[in-house]
């Protein structure tokens, strides 16, 4: 059976510096990071840059690019350690599941090693942060992260797909992540009209919160914004998060009907005091809608189920003392 060639598009030269294929020059020397064994390059004008291993090559082509993007993560927290490079992490926004990019700026790591023990666990790569934090950093070649570990990790931690390392080491696309809650641009300029749309109606800020996150102790309802289908004006819409129903925003009235004569509370439009049903509600929102899902798990008497894919990193203190901060921040302006 013909053995697999292995190509890979970095490789170290001669002093240990990593090199990307399309800096390679012809006839220095190249070594697979991996295996250290010396390597070809392929730069014809038909077929991509590579570097490849020779025929007889030792190297596991079912473990090298595993082992490929783990030493390239090193090597990006190390250009960004000592000031020359910095990260971008794409993960999704807590708030709305879209992507959000971040930024790590230069300086933010100060190293990284490979197979870090972590409680019980063993982790691909840990990088260390100049303020004592640290991350754990899996990689999927051709096995996802164990759920357990996911669960049970101390840190926070983010996964990783081999071939986009690969592909740009300073452009981290999150396959899957858990770490402290992050916002997209959209979601904090959604947050602060709510803000201002409640302020406008003169509802406490003591009654609500604008973050649409369930699990927020100090708050009874969660906010957000929806046009009023009959005389077409912004007005603020609650969510019963936690807690009692009866402090509540004024927008929100006490109905009898047929079919609930023991009576509920509703949302009603803050201009012209149409009701504003939840089916409605979850229908036109931008971020309340989110919540459907924490409805039905509540119901069910499964809310830490829910919890558990919100892919927030923390303990319930924790969490609390996060929500609170960036409520404060928001609520500054």
């Amino acid at each position: 059976m013909k053995r697999q060639i292995i190509k890979i598009s970095w490789a170290k030269d001669s002093e240990g510096k990593v090199i990307h294929v399309n800096d390679a020059i012809k006839d220095n020397n190249y070594y697979c990071p991996c295996c250290d064994e010396k390597l070809i390059l392929r730069a014809g004008t038909i077929k991509r840059k590579h570097f490849s291993h020779r025929n007889d090559s030792k190297c596991d082509p079912e473990s090298v690019y595993h082992k490929l993007a783990k030493f390239l993560i090193c090597y990006a927290i190390d250009e960004n350690s000592k000031g020359l490079k910095k990260i971008e992490v794409v993960s999704k926004c807590h708030g709305c599941d879209k992507e959000h990019k971040k930024i790590i700026t230069p300086c933010i790591f100060s190293n990284a090693k490979e197979e870090v023990p972590i409680d019980k666990y063993r982790c691909d790569v840990v990088a260390y942060l100049n303020n004592g934090n640290k991350v754990a950093i899996e990689v999927f070649h051709t096995h996802e992260i164990d759920e357990e570990k996911k669960k049970n990790l101390s840190i926070p931690w983010i996964e990783l797909k081999s071939e986009t390392v690969i592909e740009d080491p300073f452009l981290w696309i999150c396959d899957d992540f858990k770490f402290k809650l992050s916002f997209c641009s959209d979601c904090i300029k959604h947050f602060k009209k709510i803000i201002s749309v409640c302020d406008k109606y003169k509802i406490g800020r003591k009654l609500y919160t604008p973050l649409n996150i369930p699990n927020d102790e100090e708050y009874n309802y969660i906010a957000d914004l929806i046009t009023c289908y009959r005389c077409k004006a912004i007005t603020p819409v609650f969510f019963h998060n936690n807690g009692t129903e009866y402090d509540a925003p004024h927008t929100l009235k006490f109905i009898k009907t047929p079919k609930v004569p023991k009576g509920y509370l509703t949302n009603t439009c803050a201009k012209c005091g149409t009701i504003l049903g939840m089916k409605y509600v979850f229908g036109e929102t931008s971020h309340i809608n989110k919540l459907q899902d924490f409805e039905i798990f509540r119901d069910l008497e499964l809310e830490s189920l829910f919890y558990e894919k919100q892919q927030w990193f923390g303990n319930i203190s924790s969490k609390q003392k996060e929500l609170n901060l960036i409520r404060c921040k928001l609520m500054e302006n």
